[in-house]
């Protein structure tokens, strides 16, 4: 994924105030993405040391916890923005 220019920028860097709202957009939904890319990096270490069963049911046990810390909708994201993500990695493949 790419870097926005203007979110590197060392003026913006400094002040999350003085971003525009479509830059504040840009901000959240990279960070989103970026949190997807994390948990399903997560989970493939979890199944390769623990094995694929356990790794299921700690993924349940997170998505359960993130859903009562964010809401359902937030948790229902997630697991949509890892799909897509894993369902990208694949076609590539």
């Amino acid at each position: 994924m790419r870097q926005q220019q203007s979110l590197t920028e060392p003026k913006k860097a400094n002040n999350l105030a003085t971003l525009s709202s479509q830059e504040r957009l840009n901000l959240r939904e990279t960070m989103k993405q970026t949190e997807a890319m994390e948990w399903i990096r997560r989970f493939k270490k979890k199944t390769l040391e623990e094995g694929g069963g356990e790794a299921q049911y700690w993924w349940q046990q997170t998505l359960a916890d993130i859903a009562k810390k964010r809401g359902q909708k937030a948790a229902d994201d997630l697991r949509q923005r890892m799909n897509r993500i894993k369902n990208e990695i694949s076609r590539k493949s």
